[in-house]
């Protein structure tokens, strides 16, 4: 009877350990998403920083002028 609680028992403690490896491995591909959005999210805005000024013209309204 050892030898068959022996082979149970690492099965058992591998299908514990894994049980935990889908939630922890979803939490990290959530993060480095969220982490990817706003550092996009920050490279739109520093690269293209709110609506242009009425006093500036465009490239397009200078040829019409």
């Amino acid at each position: 009877m050892s030898e068959a609680r022996k082979s149970w028992y690492p099965v058992s403690a591998t299908r514990h350990e894994n049980a935990k490896a889908p939630r922890r491995m979803m939490l990290f591909v959530v993060t480095i998403f969220v982490l990817a959005c706003v550092a996009a999210l920050a490279f739109t805005l520093i690269t293209h920083p709110g609506e242009p000024d009425e006093a500036s013209p465009t490239p397009a309204t200078e040829q019409v002028q």
